[in-house]
């Protein structure tokens, strides 16, 4: 009989992150460049964001979420079609 295989892929976060929807904006460039975005699944140390041009950001840049009037430095972990994730 073979093994039941897990459906879901394994956590592999260090921290769990708290869903959230909140708007927020991309700025790098000296401010120059601004990219509409959507916050997602924060923790203290990272999120999941959602823009519609990924592949074009720089490795590093500032997240303003705009809800809580917060900018912090953030640096990109990984990339996919329209979703990044990023440490902060």
């Amino acid at each position: 009989m073979l093994a039941q295989t897990q459906l879901h892929s394994p956590e592999r976060r260090a921290r769990n992150r708290a869903r959230s929807f909140k708007h927020a904006k991309i700025l790098f460039n000296d401010n120059q460049s601004i990219y509409d975005a959507v916050l997602k699944n924060v923790s203290a140390y990272g999120a999941t964001i959602t823009v519609a041009l990924s592949e074009s950001l720089p490795e590093n840049f500032d997240l303003h979420i705009v809800h809580d009037n917060i900018t912090v430095p953030c640096k990109i972990k990984w990339r996919r079609p329209g979703t990044i994730g990023v440490m902060f």
